[in-house]
């Protein structure tokens, strides 16, 4: 069974930027790396699924400042994304996509009313 979602107050405070985007394209996907030790995490292969470098096409800056395209980081989780992946993205100091699920984490109207 999958973990729940971190509360969005939790994690809302690490985000220094927070848009609206799509998926314009995965630049690049690491390695498959080892299972964790944390089964609710694995993929149904027993394992997480790698970290990958994606550009964004921002629809809509939320807070903090980007650019209309925004390379990040998808870390080592148990999802992956694809070109076409759209939502609310919640992206730390360094780049790095928060949320235990990505932008599938909180339904952007969750985190425009928590943004106000």
């Amino acid at each position: 069974m999958a973990k729940p979602p971190e509360p969005l107050q939790e994690i809302l405070p690490s985000a220094s930027i927070v848009v609206d985007a799509v998926v314009k394209e995965v630049v690049s996907t690491g390695p498959t790396p080892p299972s964790t030790g944390k089964p609710e995490e694995w993929t149904s292969k027993g394992t997480q699924n790698p970290e990958q470098q994606i550009v964004l096409t921002v629809n809509r800056v939320l807070r903090g400042k980007a650019d209309a395209e925004l390379r990040v980081t998808k870390p080592v989780a148990g999802y992956m994304v694809k070109a076409g992946t759209k939502g609310a993205w919640l992206v730390d100091d360094k780049g790095v996509i928060l949320g235990r699920y990505g932008p599938d984490t909180w339904a952007l109207d969750k985190v425009e009313a928590a943004l106000k």
